[in-house]
């Protein structure tokens, strides 16, 4: 089954980071996460938290300066992993500075998890 790089605008980075995920327009986290690929157009993330195609979320997470830094999203795939399930993400409604930020941390966020 093909991964997806074909069909997609722009390159997923691997990284690891661990990020809470919100329902949008609520205010307690709907569940923790980990971040599994990441690029300017979206990302891939597992969480035992559920939620169905189409759902909109917030991610949010903590960079390596401690400032956290949310992004929102509509879930486009669903699947199953190890004990948890697997989502799908695409960005949407990134200001071109958001966008220009999120540009230079994808490197440093798929380095973060290889520091340890």
């Amino acid at each position: 089954m093909p991964d997806g790089q074909g069909r997609r605008k722009y390159k997923r980075i691997k990284a690891i980071v661990l990020l809470d995920v919100y329902r949008k327009g609520e205010y307690a986290p709907a569940g923790r996460g980990c971040i599994t690929d990441i690029s300017l157009g979206g990302c891939g993330f597992e969480s035992t938290a559920q939620f169905k195609t189409g759902d909109e979320v917030v991610l949010v997470f903590t960079l390596p300066n401690k400032k956290t830094f949310s992004i929102e999203g509509i879930i486009k795939r669903v699947g199953r992993s190890t004990g948890t399930l697997s989502y799908g993400v695409q960005f949407k409604d990134m200001s071109f500075f958001k966008k220009l930020k999120l540009r230079f941390l994808i490197p440093t966020l798929a380095n973060a998890g290889r520091e340890e």
